[in-house]
């Protein structure tokens, strides 16, 4: 015992003493025990690093990074407000031919075998003038375009029914076979060298000349109504300077009214409602789309090149 210092107080200094030196020693163990953890583990963590590295590599070279850029287009560059396949397959169906060219056309006698009607793959006997070597269009009269002024014959629309090929010829009678129909074929339809149309024109839209006036004269296929981006015939043509690409406004019919006071039948002005572009001009008359509509228009509708060529401008940049 120590001088001075109880008994018991000494034993318990003693026992802290031996615990703290048991606590050092577990803690020097653990020490110990995670060195050689971590010793051991080190070369694998290392070649996992690597091969996550190596694959976020690979990954990186087999991706695009694109990032936002700004294409501008010239104002004065050509713009084909629509793909040319939908006004292309139109002008297949349909299209307008002068007094001439009706009257001196050939025509079907009829098929082979006595057929009454005829199709893809039949045969076909024409009578009249077919120069050999050339392929043809079988046609039938349809709707007759006659100025609403002055009752000038415009031209005479033709509905296509399909396509033939020259086989032989003997005199004035020729045997053609059809390649492919729309519709059957009758004694008496037309034969006609195949219209040439171009394979993918761009539309260079400007105001039509500004002595331009003319009217709606008809919706091929019948439809009473017009709205945007339906066709329409116009009696303006290539003589009164019209070319694909021009632009015309067109004015709403105004209504018809009974002046109170006389009893008198009188027309309202009209008022523009929409812009019309031309997409294929015969002599005398012309196909156009409708590009803008803000009311409904009707077959005999005023068309006049634009007073604002700004119109002009803001639809090309549609």
């Amino acid at each position: 015992m120590m001088r001075g210092i109880p008994k018991g107080i000494t034993k318990a200094i003693a026992k802290g003493k031996t615990k703290d030196i048991a606590k050092r020693h577990r803690r020097l163990a653990c020490w110990s025990l995670g060195a050689i953890c971590l010793a051991l583990l080190s070369p694998a963590v290392a070649a996992l690093k690597e091969d996550i590295s190596r694959d976020a590599l690979q990954r990186n070279e087999n991706v695009l990074r694109l990032s936002p850029q700004v294409h501008r287009i010239s104002a004065r560059d050509d713009i084909a407000p629509l793909p040319w396949d939908l006004l292309r397959s139109f002008l297949e169906s349909n299209r307008v031919v002068s007094p001439n060219d009706i009257d001196n056309a050939a025509y079907v006698l009829g098929g082979d075998d006595q057929r009454i009607l005829s199709g893809a793959g039949d045969r076909l006997y024409v009578r009249g003038e077919l120069p050999a070597g050339r392929l043809y269009g079988l046609y039938r009269p349809g709707q007759r375009y006659v100025d609403p002024d002055t009752g000038e014959f415009l031209g005479l629309e033709m509905e296509a029914l399909g396509e033939t090929r020259f086989l032989r010829q003997e005199n004035d009678i020729t045997l053609l076979e059809v390649t492919s129909s729309r519709q059957e074929i009758r004694p008496g339809d037309k034969v006609l060298p195949l219209e040439s149309l171009p394979a993918a024109p761009e539309f260079r839209l400007s105001a039509a000349p500004a002595m331009s006036e003319g009217r709606i004269l008809s919706v091929p296929g019948g439809v009473r109504y017009i709205g945007r981006l339906d066709v329409v015939a116009l009696d303006l043509g290539r003589r009164d300077g019209l070319a694909p690409g021009n632009v015309l406004a067109v004015e709403q019919l105004g209504e018809k009214v009974v002046d109170p006071v006389t009893d008198q039948t009188l027309r309202l002005p009209g008022e523009d409602a929409g812009l019309l572009m031309v997409f294929h001009a015969y002599e005398r008359l012309s196909y156009a789309l409708v590009m803008q509509a803000s009311r409904s228009l009707a077959v005999g509708d005023r068309v006049h090149a634009p007073a604002d060529n700004a119109l002009v401008t803001r639809l090309g940049q549609r």
